[in-house]
């Protein structure tokens, strides 16, 4: 990373990093899709005779019917690849691994990630579509958002027609907002954080669009959203949260429903917002014989 990525990064409250990623990794998380598809769908032999299956439209038109037809076997492929090793592996790549530490100015032994999924979307299904948010509403691990990021990368070539992720430039500068929970009944999520558009429209919205190799880092208090996918295609990427581990302000994740009451006691002495975290006791781990 070059000093000047650095500080547009800082400034911007994201960057855009063309071909880090080997094309490799890339091919390997979708021929885990491919394989997770095989495993759910009825057999055929329309793949056999291709070198890369997963990277003609005839996969993409067959994930598509799977959705519409049993949603259910499409949604094993999603829960099937969330701890996918050709997965870990991209995300642990050494060139993106390298941009996070430059970031959060932090080695990664100091680093933990979390929600490390692969996202599938098709055309017309904006049930995942959230509104202008900020992850650290809904990726509290830090309380300080700036001590954590995102890093999204499409599997195939992301467009504006397809559903390019969109950000707002310098909006992480608004700090974390305070809303509210707001229902939303096509979504997949009962509920959603949204920010008003007059917040909104006072910074610069940019699609970026990518290649497979291509990725964006962002401020986990940076406006951002995935558009609607009206192409012909699924669109598919993945996504990773970094969080600076060994911050005061740090709490590990599954433990924010169902928490360590050192861990919030901690947090409270340093001053830190605990509002979110309920009053729950960790129960003692069972022990099998």
């Amino acid at each position: 990373m070059t000093e000047k990525q650095l500080e547009q990064y800082t400034k911007d409250g994201f960057l855009i990093v063309k071909n880090l990623i080997p094309i490799k990794r890339v091919n390997a998380v979708l021929e885990s899709v491919f394989k997770m598809y095989n495993k759910y769908s009825e057999k055929n032999d329309d793949f056999k005779s291709m070198e890369e299956p997963w990277n003609t439209e005839l996969f993409h038109q067959k994930l598509i019917e799977l959705r519409k037809n049993d949603p259910e076997s499409f949604g094993a492929i999603y829960d099937s690849l969330k701890n996918n090793i050709s997965l870990i592996q991209l995300v642990l790549d050494d060139n993106v691994i390298d941009y996070v530490s430059q970031f959060l100015r932090k080695k990664p032994s100091a680093i933990s990630m979390s929600d490390t999924v692969v996202r599938l979307d098709p055309p017309g299904d904006t049930r995942n579509i959230h509104g202008w948010h900020q992850d650290r509403l809904y990726f509290p691990q830090n309380r300080d958002g700036n001590n954590g990021l995102v890093c999204w990368a499409p599997l195939n070539k992301a467009t504006i027609e397809n559903g390019a992720i969109h950000v707002r430039v310098g909006s992480h500068e608004e700090g974390l907002m305070k809303l509210k929970h707001e229902k939303k009944k096509d979504s997949s999520h009962t509920t959603k954080f949204l920010i008003p558009n007059d917040i909104v429209n006072k910074y610069k919205d940019i699609a970026v669009e990518l290649n497979p190799g291509d990725a964006v880092f962002f401020n986990m208090l940076t406006f951002h959203r995935s558009g609607e996918n009206v192409s012909n295609g699924l669109r598919f990427s993945i996504q990773c949260r970094y969080h600076t581990a060994t911050a005061d302000d740090y709490i590990p994740f599954e433990l924010i429903n169902y928490y360590n009451p050192f861990i919030k006691e901690k947090l409270l002495q340093n001053n830190y917002d605990c509002s979110d975290i309920p009053d729950n006791i960790r129960q003692p781990p069972v022990v099998l014989d």
